[in-house]
């Protein structure tokens, strides 16, 4: 009895690892917005990785995270790593975010490593229209195999998830700061960050 156990057990663990064999497990998500205001307001936040914490962050509220970003925090070669942590301040993940290429009129390409993970490539373009501007970010990379089929699927849909509540925020910062300032939309609070 005990081997039919362990035989049906060995046997579906082969037939789930081969699915997630043959699954993909590489990833694109894009999402879009228009903002009220050019290119160069939008860039003034997306080209500035001390600003990326009020808009792009990953998992705010749960991973309550500490930045380090570098100085400069502009431009290609700027990055900005963080530590994701508990409330009580224990690690949980931790990544990196750097750019690789700004135009102040076209967008910012970037690529983003989470502890453990394979770099994804991404960028935030702008398409400037008559008195808007379309941003557009986009994101892809792979998972690893076999785990990574099996959940390709529920990771995209979170990060889809993620990108536009992103790109939400941000459309608020632009529109109430279409100068480029600092401020900071009521009731929220940047995360903590620091400079490298």
């Amino acid at each position: 009895m005990a081997q039919i156990v362990i035989g049906s057990l060995l046997l579906v663990t082969l037939l789930i690892v081969g699915i997630g064999a043959l699954l993909p497990h590489e990833w694109q998500v894009e999402e879009s917005i228009l903002i009220n205001a050019p290119a160069s307001s939008v860039h003034a936040w997306v080209n500035d990785l001390r600003r990326w914490p009020r808009w792009a962050q990953w998992n705010q509220a749960e991973l309550w995270p500490r930045n380090v970003v570098s100085e400069p925090s502009v431009g290609p070669g700027a990055s900005l790593r963080w530590y994701g942590r508990t409330r009580s301040g224990a690690e949980l993940a931790s990544g990196e975010i750097r750019i690789a290429r700004s135009e102040p009129h076209a967008g910012v390409w970037f690529t983003s490593r989470t502890s453990g993970g394979t770099p994804s490539e991404a960028s935030v373009r702008y398409d400037e229209r008559p008195g808007v501007t379309l941003v557009t970010w986009q994101d892809r990379g792979h998972l690893p195999p076999i785990i990574g089929g099996l959940f390709l699927d529920l990771f995209q849909k979170r990060l889809h998830d993620h990108m536009s509540a992103g790109l939400e925020r941000l459309k608020d910062l632009v529109e109430a700061n279409p100068a480029g300032g600092n401020g900071t939309p009521a009731g929220t609070t940047p995360p903590q960050t620091r400079a490298e």
